[in-house]
Formats: C-alpha cells, structure tokens, sequence
C-alpha cells in the first residue's frame, strides 16, 4: 500500500444498511472514534430498500438458531427505539391463512414455535374460518383457519435507516458515501482500508455489514471463512384506491415461495403484494425486476384475495437476502484468525427485526475486544423527525 496519512479511527463499519446503522447508531454513543464506509451514493439501497419492512412477532424462526432468538429480543428493543426516535411506524397484525388441513397444523406448529422462541401466549391466537372471514372480509373462501400474532409492527427501513445514521452522525459518527472498500490490509495490529474516494483508513476493529459483498469483504481481508448465497423476491405495490382490502399482514403458510409471501397495507396507504423467491441471483442482480415474476406476484395476491385488483399496481421492486447456507442462520463471527474483524453476515429475514439486536450483540463484542466501553456525557438517543439523509 502506497504511503500516506492515514485517517485515525477506533472502528470502521462497512455498509451503511439497516444493519450497519443499527450497529453505527448503538456503538455511537460510546468514547469511539467511528467511520461508516457505503459504496453507494445514498444509504439502504440494497436489501434495506428491497423489503417488507415488517418487524415480525418471532413465530416462524426455528428454535435453536441465532436469528430467533434476536428476532424476539430485537422486537422487544424496538420499544427503545420508538420511545428515542421519530420514524414512520404501525403496530399492526399478522395473519398466517392456511387452505386446507395440512396448512393448518403447520399453523398450529407455528403457535408453538412462538411460545417456544419467547412470545407470550396473549400474543397468538389460532382462529378458524368463521372468525377469520369477519377481520378479513376480502379473504379468499377456501380459508380455513390463522394463526394472527398481534405484536408485529410495520417500518419503512429505508427512512428507519436513514433515523438511525442521523442520530450516530449527531453524536459524533462518520458516515461516508461513495466509498467503496478496495483494499484491506492489516499492519501491526491494525487494518489499513482503502476507498475508492483514495482515502485509507487506520482501524483497530472492522465491523463487515457488506450485505450480500459481506463474504467478498472478508475475503479481500484474507478471512475466507464463508460464502453467501442470494435469494431475490420481487414485490407489487398496488394504488391507494386499494386500501382497505386487507386490514392486517396477511402471510400463507410458508412454502417453496420461502418465509410466505403475503398482501399488506404499507405506512404510506397502499396495498404489497409478494415477494417470489428465486435462489442464486448474480450479486449484481438482486435488485433486477423480471416480467416472469410480476405475473407470478399477481396470481399469488389473488389467490389470498380473490377480489384483489392487481391491475392497480403503480411501482414494483425487488431485494434479495444474503444466505448463510452452510448454517441457514445469521453468521455473527470475528474472523476465525482476526477477534477484530467482525463479521455480520448471512441476514436473512428475520434481518430488520433482530436488527435492534444484532446491534446490541455486535457492542457486546466490542467490548471483549476494547474492555470496558464508557458512554459519552453529552450522548443523546432522542432523534426529532428531520429530512431523510441521502
């Protein structure tokens, strides 16, 4: 590496989506000299933007695996967030439709699961036919029953994200766009990470939330200990002469279209529709909307809600989620030779709800590394509702 100065930093965060802000905005009020490092122009444009955007009870999440039991504790830490930020959010339903008797013990498994993972029983409820065509007068007649968990809550990611950034940047943080990693060295005891703005950075802990480069940045740092693989879902975004068709978050038990797609209102009064999936996408192509997909989206919308209007659709989108297949969980790991080079891979839903958690988890190992982390005086969570960070 070419010699030159250097810019002095206690922790360099690489990528600025929800979970790399979710990381930045907890380990910001610390006495840490922190720089977030985003190769694109804005922040959460990749999987942070392709989302639903649901913060989901933690009924579906196997038992055992890291992310159910981040997803349950990082619902509970969205409280915090809630009572210090300002950002768009609504607690709403979330409705698990089964069509026949197979799908429905399916359901009763999820019941199950849910208490097993940590939801009290008041959260879940399993209703039949009857009851279920009285809250969702627009579902499909071969319903025959739901599982609905009354403690999920809707975000929007992008603009949580954005939340997030300004809050850490206000108490003391360094957010840098454009700054695509190229280069990462480690020279006595320390990481040397070069940009593509020609700036290097001198850092005693990386924090890799590269998203789905999250294996090309570890490899670039010479800690191949794993791969990821892609998972892309494309969505439909219908009008909002359509609201009110649905009034919760409806799912179908989950099959091969993955974590269950579903129809949902969003914050902004329209109705989602999706997502597919389809398995191993170029890195480069998780965010590509295909013709083949927009028909399937439309006969998956109208096979939970008949009468649903999928003609109406005014925007559609997709994202993709890095997979860990090796453990089909998150992959929260220092490098196998490196204790400072954390790895925060593998974030697949449930991602934006552990997200508060995964945070939490990444600052507790912070602090095995540095001992001891002293919060500011001056530190402030409460964050105004300001214009969104671009």
């Amino acid at each position: 590496m070419e010699n030159k100065k250097f810019k002095q930093t206690d922790i360099v965060v690489i990528g600025a989506g929800i979970i790399g802000a979710a990381i930045a905005r907890e380990l910001a009020k610390y006495n840490l000299k922190i720089v977030v490092l985003e190769s694109d122009a804005r922040v959460g444009m990749e999987t942070t933007s392709g989302n639903s955007g649901l913060v989901h009870g933690g009924f579906d999440a196997t038992p055992g695996k890291l992310n159910a039991k981040l997803n349950v504790l990082g619902k509970k830490r969205y409280e915090d967030w809630i009572a210090e930020m300002d950002f768009p959010y609504l607690r709403i339903n979330s409705t698990v439709v089964a069509f026949n008797i197979e799908e429905m013990q399916h359901v009763k498994m999820l019941f199950e699961r849910g208490l097993i993972n940590g939801l009290d029983k008041s959260e879940l409820e399993i209703i039949g036919a009857h009851e279920l065509k009285i809250r969702e007068p627009n579902i499909s007649q071969d319903a025959v029953g739901a599982l609905v968990c009354n403690s999920s809550i809707a975000v929007d990611p992008k603009i949580l994200t954005q939340t997030l950034l300004i809050n850490a940047i206000k108490n003391g943080l360094t957010l840098e766009v454009n700054s695509k990693v190229i280069q990462i060295q480690k020279e006595n005891n320390h990481f040397l990470i070069s940009t593509s703005k020609n700036e290097t950075y001198q850092s005693q802990i990386i924090i890799n939330a590269a998203g789905h480069y999250a294996d090309v940045i570890a490899q670039m740092a010479g800690y191949p200990d794993f791969n990821l693989a892609t998972r892309r879902g494309e969505y439909r975004i219908l009008e909002k002469t359509e609201s009110g068709v649905v009034n919760s978050v409806i799912f179908m038990v989950p099959t091969i279209h993955g974590k269950g797609v579903l129809v949902a209102p969003t914050l902004d009064g329209r109705i989602l529709v999706g997502p597919t999936s389809e398995d191993n996408v170029p890195k480069a192509e998780t965010r590509l909307v295909t013709s083949v997909k927009f028909d399937e989206i439309g006969k998956i919308g109208k096979k939970i809600i008949p009468n649903l209007r999928i003609e109406k659709t005014v925007e559609t989108l997709a994202g993709s989620r890095a997979i860990h297949l090796a453990s089909d969980d998150f992959y929260i790991k220092s490098a196998l030779q490196d204790k400072n080079f954390i790895n925060v891979a593998g974030i697949k839903s449930p991602g934006i709800s552990s997200a508060p958690a995964i945070a939490d988890m990444v600052c507790g190992m912070v602090e095995e590394i540095l001992g001891q982390l002293e919060i500011k005086p001056n530190y402030d969570p409460r964050q105004k509702s300001i214009l969104p960070l671009t």
